[in-house]
């Protein structure tokens, strides 16, 4: 017996029962093509997620571009007072980091809070001073990514209007606005706020428009203010960051070292720090660390029916062909070269079930990329967002392999099966 006569004996044995094994082929299709889909599905969520981290935020401190630059103490000390540890000078900064070539644009934010209030009743905000152009171009960039659906992209109509308004102008969240008497655009309000100084400052602001927060529970104290309103405000002259948007996110490690080099050592002596996104990102990995959980116990699960349903498939034949066990065993074929042929006979079953799971994967990715279909908001957020199923081509080798193995191992079932054979009783079965 060699390996080449036990293969082809292997795969005639499959064609013996013909339904049992097309029935078996076709679970070890589908739970490949569930595995594949599910990748899709886990690389789509892991990459949009990052990217609207990115874009958009999570917190009230906005989208957090690809790197943000800081003054060191400021996180490492609580300021005394509002903007204590601010970045002074910051356009020669951003001119400095724009020259880099991955760099495409940076911008200027101020995190202040306080209150905001129409005459009537009084709230408390958590405001963000911005460049409305350049926040519009954050948004750009979302839409412009070649991997996301254009029936996902995001309007930026909203910082259009913050810009065409001028100085006083600043954009509500839906909630906060509703709370203020459902405020719209055109409404009066007052801003106040503690100065630099400790002095109590206010000014008047006019609402622009209207926007939805990320997340429900910042909705409702969210504000966004061009940064001349906040240093009038304010009065100052700081930012608290400067945040850097890039081509594309995978040039963010060598353009963060190329960013230190560049604004290390500077005659002002001022440290800063220059933190990546992922580093900005504690929503982004607390949501990915529970997707992995669930989408791990799936496959897990996945694996469980293939292999037993594969191991089912070799145990029934065994119980068949007992009688050609015991013919084997009689003309000498160890234990081992028997066992080894159901493994090669589950072997065979993983690779029709993984070229059959290849088109299954296929045609239904195509089907649920193009139904449009929406899925409701994650837990604290406050928008759906478009279903699309990613290739995943790198987790596919991955996925076949599991296949290969679940299938293949289902034969070790039969060893126990075939050692308790003996040669007289076998054959004599009927």
């Amino acid at each position: 017996m060699n390996i080449i006569k036990l293969a082809h004996l292997s795969l005639r044995n499959l064609f013996r029962n013909g339904r049992r094994t097309l029935i078996t082929v076709l679970v070890s299709a589908a739970g490949f093509a569930a595995l594949a889909i599910l990748a899709g599905y886990m690389d789509f969520s892991f990459y949009g997620l990052r990217e609207l981290t990115i874009c958009k935020g999570f917190t009230a401190a906005g989208g957090t571009g690809h790197v943000q630059v800081f003054n060191s103490e400021s996180l490492a000390k609580e300021e005394l007072y509002p903007m204590q540890f601010g970045i002074e000078d910051n356009e020669k900064i951003r001119s400095e980091i724009e020259s880099i070539d991955n760099v495409s644009f940076t911008m200027p934010r101020i995190e202040f809070n306080g209150l905001i209030s129409n005459g009537d009743k009084s709230i408390s905000f958590l405001g963000l001073g911005v460049e409305p152009e350049k926040e519009a171009g954050l948004i750009q960039y979302w839409n412009s990514l070649g991997k996301m659906s254009f029936k996902s992209n995001l309007s930026d109509e909203a910082y259009v209007q913050l810009g065409k308004k001028g100085p006083n102008g600043v954009l509500l969240g839906q909630q906060m606005a509703k709370a203020l008497n459902n405020a719209e655009a055109g409404t009066d309000l007052m801003l106040m706020s503690t100065t630099v100084d400790g002095a109590v400052n206010a000014v008047d602001v006019t609402v622009a428009g209207i926007i939805r927060g990320a997340m429900k529970a910042i909705d409702r104290h969210y504000l966004v203010a061009p940064v001349e309103t906040a240093e009038n405000l304010l009065q100052t002259d700081r930012v608290s960051n400067i945040v850097v948007v890039l081509k594309q996110t995978e040039d963010t490690p060598v353009t963060r070292r190329l960013i230190e080099n560049k604004i290390t050592g500077r005659s002002d002596q001022t440290v800063y720090s220059v933190i990546p996104w992922d580093r900005l990102a504690e929503y982004y990995y607390s949501v990915r660390d529970v997707y992995n959980i669930i989408f791990s116990f799936t496959g897990i699960i996945v694996v469980a029916i293939v292999f037993l349903s594969c191991a089912n498939t070799m145990l029934m034949a065994t119980m068949e062909r007992v009688r050609e066990i015991g013919t084997l065993k009689a003309i000498g074929v160890s234990n081992f070269w028997i066992s080894l042929m159901f493994l090669i006979e589950g072997f065979m079953i993983g690779l029709l079930g993984i070229a059959a799971g290849l088109g299954c994967k296929y045609v239904f990715s195509v089907i649920i990329n193009n139904s449009g279909f929406r899925m409701p908001p994650p837990p604290g957020m406050s928008s759906s967002y478009l279903l699309k199923i990613f290739p995943a081509s790198e987790f596919l080798p991955w996925i076949a392999l599991l296949i290969l193995f679940s299938t293949t191992m289902s034969g070790m079932l039969t060893l126990l099966k075939i050692r308790k054979i003996s040669i007289v009783n076998s054959l004599t079965h009927v």
